[in-house]
């Protein structure tokens, strides 16, 4: 699935980063956190924002702190 990077906000970029990173594709990550592979990409499109329970799963799963999401989160806003 190509990402419009254009349209990306920087929690949208960050979760994208962080997700190649780790070596994990939309649908891996979906699977694991119980979402559709479309939120996934919603989330890194900024079409919605993940709720808080999917950015403590997302912080575990993705390895990096929560306040460091929560940082990006609020600069797009």
């Amino acid at each position: 699935m190509k990402t419009d990077e254009h349209k990306m906000t920087q929690l949208g970029y960050a979760l994208r980063e962080y997700r190649v990173r780790r070596n994990m594709t939309q649908q891996e990550l979906a699977e694991q956190l119980g979402v559709s592979t479309n939120t996934i990409h919603l989330w890194e499109t900024k079409v919605c924002k993940p709720s808080m329970g999917s950015l403590l799963l997302l912080s575990d799963l993705l390895e990096i702190s929560l306040l460091d999401i929560i940082s990006k989160s609020k600069k797009d806003y």
